[in-house]
Parts: structure tokens; sequence; C-alpha cells
């Protein structure tokens, strides 16, 4: 005996991981009443994919699935506290997306069951990507369609303005790493914070890359998402995904883009993934040229590691760790519509 007592800290739920993802389920469990605890072992916002995706917002996706996951989250996106939190972080780009030309019919299965009024989606010929109106694409065999209502985020900022919702109506904990995760009944759950105790109903594991660790029998693996930043001759006027060579490119600026590359790692922990290296580079270039008509020779500035949680196959994972249990996972969800 110590003579320590360990200190119980009470609320309903929750939510471990202040990334994009956390840090809206918190928010919104908050603007509906629920007494909420956002944790994060850094700064809300700085690790993992939060930390340096460009947050590309689009509908459209080759699995059905993950299209209607997209058409919901956009659909939420001018109600409640999304309206408020979201709308100075977004930018409306639109966003040009390049198929096979053997994806006609499943385009135009999209078009007609998400396009509408408030979120049109439609196709255009190669002859208008010519620069003008939109990107100069490359002269291809491909079918594209036109999202005009896509937009490009600022993540951090997003998160910002969902944590500061959470920290009026709740707690945020920043820089505070969990210990473990114990699960007494399906509602009832301790966590231990070191010196503290948080004693909750149910708990969301939205951690990124370290979701696993807390989660272990859950399937995830961490994957590195290498992001390079690139600056061409060419002029982006907005993101532009080719699903064919597996390319994409966010504009952040008029002349510097940000693309993802291959050569992705995988493993248990973040820490011990691949950090990016030449290879990375190169073909990022390379993409960036399958992209754009007028890309000139496109100049690496850094390749960025960041990552994510993902199952064996690549997708998100949401949803109770099992029947009766009060664990909520959230992985897996950056890249969601345009991750390849």
């Amino acid at each position: 005996m110590n003579g320590f007592t360990t200190m119980l800290i009470d609320y309903e739920i929750a939510v471990i991981g202040a990334g994009i993802t956390g840090a809206s389920i918190a928010a919104k469990l908050c603007s509906a009443g629920v007494s909420v605890a956002l944790i994060d072992k850094g700064a809300a916002g700085s690790l993992g994919a939060s930390g340096y995706s460009g947050g590309l917002v689009r509908l459209y996706d080759s699995d059905p699935l993950l299209m209607e996951l997209a058409a919901y989250s956009i659909s939420l996106m001018d109600d409640g506290i999304f309206a408020s939190t979201y709308a100075s972080a977004l930018r409306r780009t639109g966003v040009i997306y390049r198929a096979a030309t053997d994806q006609l019919d499943n385009l135009h299965r999209a078009i007609d069951q998400y396009g509408s009024e408030r979120y049109p989606m439609r196709l255009l010929s190669g002859h208008e990507l010519d620069g003008r109106l939109y990107p100069h694409c490359p002269a291809l065999e491909r079918v594209n369609l036109f999202e005009p209502r896509a937009f490009v985020g600022n993540v951090r900022q997003a998160v910002a303005a969902l944590c500061q919702s959470v920290r009026q109506q709740g707690l945020l904990l920043e820089h505070r790493e969990i210990k473990s995760i114990d699960c007494r009944a399906p509602d009832l759950v301790h966590i231990d914070l070191g010196s503290a105790t948080l004693r909750c109903r149910a708990v969301v594991v939205a951690a990124g890359a370290w979701s696993q660790h807390l989660v272990p029998h859950s399937g995830l693996e961490a994957r590195s998402i290498p992001l390079a930043r690139v600056l061409t001759e060419g002029d982006w006027s907005m993101p532009v995904i080719d699903a064919v060579t597996q390319s994409y490119g966010i504009p952040l600026t008029r002349h510097i883009v940000q693309t993802g590359c291959g050569a992705r790692d995988s493993g248990l922990w973040p820490e011990h993934l691949a950090q990016p290296d030449a290879r990375h580079s190169e073909d990022a270039c390379k993409r960036v040229a399958q992209l754009c008509a007028s890309v000139g020779k496109p100049h690496v500035l850094d390749v960025l590691p960041g990552f994510d949680s993902y199952s064996a196959d690549g997708r998100p994972m949401l949803g109770f760790c099992a029947e009766r249990s009060p664990v909520y996972l959230a992985a897996g969800m950056s890249g969601l519509g345009f991750k390849f």
C-alpha cells in the first residue's frame, strides 16, 4: 500500500483519438447532450493522417459501400454542429474522377442514385479537360466524372473547431497516453490514464495507426500513407483522380500539388513503418505526370510520412467490436474516397 487512491473521472462516453474522425464523433455526441471525454496522446489533429492529409471530400467510389458512406457523411455536413465547425475549413473546388471506359455504366448508376440538385454529378468529355474550364488532363481513354460541389478541407482547422466545441461542453485531454482499457460490463469501461481512471459507459477508439494497440484483437494493421508535395509548371484548378493509374493530386497552390505515393509499408507499430525515400519521390513525379498534361518537369519538395490503421484488405473498420461490447472502433477513414 502506497497510501494513494486512484482518482475516478466519470463521463458517459470516452473518445480516444482527437484526429478528424474522433473529434467529429465527440463533437456530435456533445451536441446531442452526451457527456464526452476526448483524449489524445499528442495535440489534437497533429498526429497520423490528420496531421498531413489534404482533406478531399467527394462522393464517388468504385466500392459501393464506401460510396454509400461518403454520401451519408456529405449529407450531414450542412447540419447541426458540422455546419458551424466545418464551414470555415472547407473550400469548394470540385473534383475530376477519371475511370476506365468499362466503368461507364457504374458511373451512370452512381449519378442516378446519388446525383441531385444539392450535390450534382455529371460526365465530361475528354476534350473539355483542356485547361480552360477544367484541368488540362492527358488525352487518354477515360470516362470523366465531375463533382462540382466537392471540397478540399483544412483538416487541422476543422479539428480545432470541433475540439473547441468539445472543450466547451465536455472534456478535452491532450498529451495523455492511455495505459489500458478494461471492459468490466457491457455498459462499464475503466480507462487507465496513469494518475487517474476514466469511468464511462462506452469508449470509441479512433486512434488511427495506434488503434490496434488499444484493441489488439480487431485485425487492424498500421499502413503508411506517404504524401508528396510537388512543384509543377501546370496550373491546378481542382483535384484530379485517375483510377486507372491509381493516382490523385490535390492542389495546395496553383502550382504545388499533394499526391499519394506507392511503395506502402504495413506493420503493427506506426513507429516501425519505413520512412519515405527516393522511391517515393520518383513515384510522385510519375503520378503527377499522369494527371496533368502541362506538368513540365516536376520537383518534389518533400514526402510526408502519414499513416492510419485498416483492415487486412485495406478497408475502414466501423462498429462495435463484438455483440454487447462497449468498445466502438472507428479506423481507416483516411483516404476514404480516393485511397487505392
